[in-house]
């Protein structure tokens, strides 16, 4: 429609402007489409529905209403927006499956959507809570970073609308709880608390990096998803910081436990820190998951508070908690003070720190790695990790009825929100343009009528039918949800099966290899042994040879030199060769007997390796043949899984064409309600022109039946009067035959007028006929209208019980204005007295103009500070009462938590009990431990031996090589000695062709040598290949295996760290129960420090107001005594002049000289007067003036 507009009026002006001019428009149009489709944009579509919305609510009042432009404005849209709220998303959407959260303002449930079936958490907040505190509430915060964060940290925000009472935030459910839980149920171990303080930190960036400081980080607010990684939610508390990363704020915002000095320090004062805050909460936290309890904890919140400000001597770790030297330096890195926190520089200081050096992640795949803790859940909607919640049974306060215009609801405009927004987005036009048919006759619009009421009964039995088919398929979706659940639950069973499987065939094949290295080893040392055997046998010939040469020279020299000395010498000399060779004998038979039983005892090895060989050989077949049949189940299981998947998908598709399907109809139903509202209109129509009708039909039988009298009346005359004429005629018909002609001719004209009488009675009568069956026609309309107005009247009888509900309320409504009033009359009561009195006054300085004017301003003056006065008395009153009610309610909490506490201290007895009983349970879940980490060594073991075996294969891999390279050697050696054997046989038998083609024979089968080495090499490089193969495959499963084992002492660890039950619910429930009192002193200390502050502040009103009434009814006082006096002064005054003027008769009765001796009778009278005027002040002097001058002087007196 903005598109049309401009065109339109492009059209209808006379000179058309120029295309640049269209062109600028057409921008500026986009710039305003482009801001209202921006959900960042304040002015977006739906802050655009929020302002209407809020508009209206805030307009709808009684005292409003008198207004008649806003009346006028209600009746416009106040049903369109109805008709709005109940298109728009509401809480009746959603189901509500439990309460898990509750605060000072609202409340979080845990919901499921109706439709989607999608499991969401949604906060609750009261509209009149925030804007009573609207100090302490920062929503729109909450809803920026939840919304507009895109963080893996952070808690995400899938929607967000409003009531008139409550705003409404869906966001993602976190079914892991928060970290108050797992602390609760574990003994946090350091590795633990390193993980997700880790976490947090990456965290505290993300929101860092939006320009954002949190301001209330605690364990509270860090919770965990399905997987058990951590992220923050609570946003409340958020403050943007300025362009040096700062903030401003002059109230301490936090909770009292996890605080920092700095922000301590801006309560009542100027408080100015900047993101260091958090880093000092992180701090907190961390000790509090290392040593179980808080770092400044105290009794009392001064306490707490005298603490923080005195971090440095307060802060100590006890003695019988282990905690490492680097987590002690971090904890005391970030409890100091902002100027040299940790963290002030940057967040990369705290990720350097020593205290998160480890082997298992690191600061870009933490969110990849297992979680400590990975919660157990039994479906989508577990809250177990939740504590149970009692349902508010109590109403929250709503806004009161206001008596002018307040706007309450004009805060929250622009809150709605949704990540998915459909409007203003391009979807195709569905439903079909309906043609108006333009048609003035009545027969046409019954027919239309009938038509459309046809349609509209059509298209409700098709709305019926997919509504059904529908639910059908709903059912059948989730009939096949089951059944991909339970097929999945199968298959994940058989895949645990089959890996199971894979993993010993693995196993068993690896040993197989093993064996078969083992034995290929020995046989290589076994030829090598005989090797060695047959060149050191070979070795003992020659020397048993050279021995006996030398005994036959030894022989023969004894007989040719017996006497001489050199044959002596040469004979020592041979003696001695003779004892060498001996010894060289004696060494290498103990070698060959030695190598003889090497080389038997590896032939024993070798028949148990082949023995083992054939029992893995056995095994493996087993191994392949259930292999087999797993593989077989898995790909039927596979087949029927796709298949369900197609059906499902089929499934969703019909689904998706049926909603396409309800989608048209309800564009139908649309354009049905509009054709509806045009027949409607034309119905209405109809009834003016019928009820037109009937005063006409009314009108006309009137003036029919009228002049059919008259006629009638005239044809009775003019048959009289024709009778008497043919009587008159007959009897004189003799004496009168002159005037025959004339009579015939006066006939001739009376049978004319007869017959035209006649013809206008005959078109009367048809005009009769013709509006009776207009008649009937129209009472066919009326009777149909009659049923419709049937049918309004009931409509009307709904709206009348409404209106009784309505009137009950306004009368109650009614009651309250009157006590308002009476209260109201009693005031003015008292205002009249006040009026009263002020008016004696006036009626008492009447006679006194200047005075009786500056007492009616100062009397004005007074009555405004008075009114004003008792507003703010009023408003006191109302703050005190208010307040009273507060105490009363914390004094009731305060007495529950006694009697809660006296409760836990009878349970605690009782529990000490049970875990004398629990404690043999404990011994025997120990020997159970036992056994697991038994279990654990075997794997250990398990792994070990792997890794070894992945030694051996390296070493093998190397004796391969060797191998490779002998044979090699040895090859290149043969075709060496094997040339040159042809070559001396070519040379030497050239004429030889029988030795030539034995040669060329010899010389084949040493290519097919040659191909077989060379095969040989390639199966070798095969080997080698698979060889790696195989050992990225180990190291996969070394990986696997890893990770197993990293869960599997998680595991352990979870339980080892879990706390006894009946004692961890103890210490939860009075450390929240602490907790909840802590927060309630501090509420209360808060709000006795207003009120205290508040009734000084009244108090030195109402002393200064006191002060003014005193001096007003002194000045009162002191007024009514001057006019007292001045009322006794006129008196005298009065008798003095009755006096003088006697005197005045008496000196003109008498002469001059007497006159002259009583010269001094007015000196007598003039000081006295003079010196009450100054006595008298306030009197004025224009009053007394000229008496004085007159006395002053008495010769004027003189007549």
């Amino acid at each position: 429609m903005n598109h049309q507009q401009p065109r339109q009026a492009t059209k209808m002006s006379a000179s058309p402007p120029p295309v640049s001019g269209e062109g600028h428009m057409a921008s500026r149009q986009r710039k305003l489409e482009s801001m209202i489709r921006d959900p960042r944009s304040p002015v977006n579509v739906e802050s655009l529905l929020d302002g209407l919305k809020s508009l209206v609510l805030d307009l709808d009042y009684p005292a409003l209403r008198k207004n008649k432009n806003i009346d006028n404005f209600l009746n416009r849209y106040e049903k369109i927006v109805q008709k709005m709220r109940d298109l728009q998303m509401k809480v009746e959407d959603y189901d509500v499956v439990k309460v898990i959260g509750r605060g000072a303002f609202g409340e979080v449930q845990l919901v499921r959507h109706k439709t989607t079936q999608k499991a969401y958490a949604m906060k609750l907040l009261s509209k009149f809570e925030m804007l009573k505190r609207s100090d302490s509430a920062f929503f729109w915060e909450e809803r920026d970073i939840m919304a507009f964060a895109n963080s893996p940290w952070v808690v995400q925000l899938f929607s967000a609308f409003q009531d008139d009472r409550y705003l409404y935030m869906v966001m993602e459910y976190m079914p892991g709880g928060d970290l108050v839980n797992l602390m609760s149920n574990y003994d946090v171990p350091e590795k633990w608390a390193k993980f997700y303080t880790a976490e947090v930190v990456l965290a505290l960036d993300a929101i860092h990096s939006m320009g954002l400081i949190h301001r209330d980080v605690k364990p509270d607010n860090m919770l965990l998803d399905k997987y058990g990684h951590l992220k923050l939610a609570d946003f409340g508390t958020c403050m943007k910081m300025d362009d040096t990363g700062m903030v401003r704020c002059d109230t301490a915002v936090g909770t009292p436990d996890y605080i920092s000095p700095e922000v301590l320090k801006s309560q009542g004062g100027d408080g100015y820190y900047g993101r260091e805050c958090d880093w000092w909460s992180v701090g907190v936290f961390l000790f509090e998951m290392l040593v179980g309890d808080t770092p400044f904890y105290a009794d009392s919140l001064v306490g707490t508070y005298s603490k923080i400000m005195d971090h440095k001597n307060s802060l100590h770790f006890p003695e019988d908690v282990e905690i490492s030297r680097q987590a002690k330096d971090l904890i005391c890195a970030f409890l100091t003070d902002r100027d040299v926190r940790l963290g002030r520089s940057g967040v990369e200081e705290i990720k350097s720190h020593l205290f998160f050096k480890n082997d298992q992640w690191d600061w870009n795949n933490i969110r990849d790695t297992a979680a400590p803790v990975v919660p157990e859940l039994s479906s989508d909607i577990d809250s177990s990790n939740f504590d149970d919640i009692e349902d508010d049974k109590g109403e929250g306060e709503t806004f009161p009825v206001p008596k002018a215009f307040v706007g309450n609801q004009l805060s929250f405009i622009g809150f709605t929100y949704f990540r998915e927004n459909l409007l203003l987005s391009d979807f195709p036009e569905l439903g079909k343009k309906v043609e108006p048919c333009k048609n003035n006759g009545t027969k046409k619009n019954e027919l239309r009528k009938n038509e459309d009421g046809e349609e509209l009964i059509q298209f409700q039995e098709k709305i019926n039918k997919l509504e059904d088919q529908l639910r059908n398929e709903i059912q059948t979706k989730d009939d096949l949800e089951q059944k991909y659940r339970a097929i999945n639950s199968r298959l994940e069973k058989i895949m645990k099966e089959l890996d199971e499987e894979t993993s010993s065939r693995k196993h068993l094949e690896s040993s197989f290899r093993q064996l078969e290295r083992e034995k290929a080893l020995l046989q290589h040392k076994n030829a090598e042994y005989q090797r060695k055997a047959e060149h050191e046998a070979d070795r003992k010939r020659n020397l048993e040879n050279d021995v006996n040469s030398l005994k036959d020279q030894l022989e023969d020299m004894k007989k040719r030199n017996q006497n001489s000395q050199i044959s002596n010498e040469k004979i020592t000399q041979l003696q001695r060769q003779l004892d060498e060779a001996n010894a060289l004998l004696r060494t290498e038979s103990d070698t060959a007997a030695r190598l003889r039983k090497n080389q038997t005892e590896s032939t024993k090895q070798i028949q148990q390796l082949e023995a083992n060989n054939r029992d893995l050989q056995d095994k493996n077949c087993a191994l392949e043949n259930t292999k087999l049949r797993l593989e077989k189940e898995f790909l039927n299981l596979q087949s029927a899984l796709e298949s369900e998947r197609r059906d499902r998908t089929h499934g969703s598709e019909i689904i998706h064409d049926l909603q396409g399907r309800v989608l048209n109809l309800e564009e139908e139903v649309k354009n049905g309600k509009i054709t509806l509202a045009k027949m409607e209109a034309e119905k209405r129509q109809l009834q003016d022109k019928l009820t037109d009708l009937e005063k006409e039909k009314s009108n006309m039988e009137i003036d029919m039946t009228y002049k059919l009298k008259v006629m009638q009346q005239n044809l009775e005359q003019e048959e009289v009067e024709h009778k008497a004429t043919k009587a008159r005629l007959a009897d004189k018909n003799k004496i009168y035959k002159s005037i025959e002609e004339a009579k015939s001719e006066a006939m001739k004209e009376m049978e004319k007028k007869l017959s035209e009488e006649r013809t206008t009675k005959q078109k009367v009568e048809n005009c009769l006929l013709e509006v009776e069956k207009r008649c009937s026609m129209l009472d066919c309309d009326l009777k149909q209208s009659q049923q419709k107005i049937n049918e309004l009247l009931k409509q009307k009888d709904k709206l009348s019980e409404d209106v009784e509900n309505l009137t009950l309320k306004i009368e109650q409504e009614t009651q309250k204005r009157c006590l308002i009033q009476n209260d109201f009359k009693m005031q003015t009561q008292q205002l009249n007295a006040l009026k009263m009195s002020e008016k004696q006054l006036k009626q008492e300085s009447n006679h006194l103009i200047e005075i009786k004017l500056s007492l009616e301003k100062q009397n004005n003056e007074l009555r405004k500070e008075r009114q004003d006065a008792d507003g703010q008395m009023k408003e006191i009153q109302d703050q005190l009462e208010a307040e009273q009610y507060f105490s009363t309610l914390y004094k009731t909490q305060v007495r529950e938590l006694k009697e809660e506490c006296e409760e836990k201290a009878k349970l605690c007895k009782e529990i000490q009990q049970k875990i004398q009983e629990l404690q043999e349970e404990r011994d025997s879940l120990a020997a159970q431990l036992e056994i697991t980490l038994t279990k654990a060594d075997s794997e250990q073991l398990a792994r070990s031996i792997a890794e070894e075996q992945y030694s051996d294969l390296e070493k093998e891999k190397i004796m391969k090589e060797l191998e490779i390279k002998e044979m090699m050697a040895r090859h290149k050696q043969e075709l060496g000695e094997k040339d040159a054997t042809i070559g001396s046989l070519e040379e030497a038998n050239r004429t030889l062709t029988s030795d030539v083609a034995n040669l060329a024979n010899e010389k084949e089968e040493l290519n097919n040598k040659l191909k077989e080495i060379q095969e040989r090499l390639a199966h070798l490089n095969e080997e080698e290949n698979d060889l790696g193969l195989l050992r990225t495959q180990f190291e996969k499963q070394l990986a696997y295996e890893r990770t197993m084992k990293t869960q599997a002492v998680n595991k352990l660890a979870e339980v080892m760290n879990r706390k006894n039950p009946i004692q961890r619910g103890a210490d939860t429930d009075v450390r929240r129960k602490e907790k909840e009192n802590r927060k309630l002193h501090m509420e209360l200390k808060t709000e006795r420090e207003k009120l205290t502050q508040m009734m000084i502040k009244y108090q030195k009103e109402i002393n200064e107001m006191q002060a003014q009434i005193a001096e007003e009814s002194q000045i009162r006082i002191e007024l009514q005594m001057a006019l007292d006096s001045k009322d006794s002064d006129i008196e005298q005054l009065r008798c003095q002049l009755q006096t003088i003027h006697i005197g005045l008769d008496n000196s003109s009765i008498c002469g001059p000289g007497e006159v002259e001796t009583d010269d001094g009778f007015p000196g007598k009278i003039c000081p006295s007067l003079f010196w009450k005027k100054r006595r008298h002040t306030t009197i004025n002097d224009s009053i007394w003036g000229s008496y004085n001058w007159e006395c002053r002087h008495p010769s004027v007196i003189k007549f």
